[in-house]
């Protein structure tokens, strides 16, 4: 298995005069779930995990089609946008990258 890079982007950051001001309990959710399965599924396989804020970045995902956080990326390419990812199917999903 080579390395896997995964990135969540959350609803959370500021640009410019702009600042998101509310809560997403979704990208909360993916987040402590991620960090979970880093523990667990994850653990002593070649797998980052990075959070960064979605609008402080919003032009790296939206060349990718991707607007609505939660944003789930691996390596890359979008795994999930706009719900909540189902812990099996990430880990089957992941484990299963070259």
């Amino acid at each position: 298995m080579a390395k896997v890079e995964v990135i969540d982007y959350k609803w959370v950051g500021k640009w410019g005069p702009f600042k998101i001001k509310t809560q997403c309990g979704e990208c909360d959710f993916d987040t402590a779930l991620i960090k979970d399965m880093m523990k667990k599924e994850f653990k002593g396989k070649d797998i980052s995990f990075e959070v960064k804020p979605w609008l402080d970045n919003w032009w790296r995902v939206i060349w990718k089609f991707a607007w609505h956080a939660p944003i789930i990326m691996v390596n890359g390419k979008v795994y999930s946008q706009g719900v909540t990812i189902k812990r099996k199917e990430f880990a089957k999903y992941v484990l299963s990258l070259p």
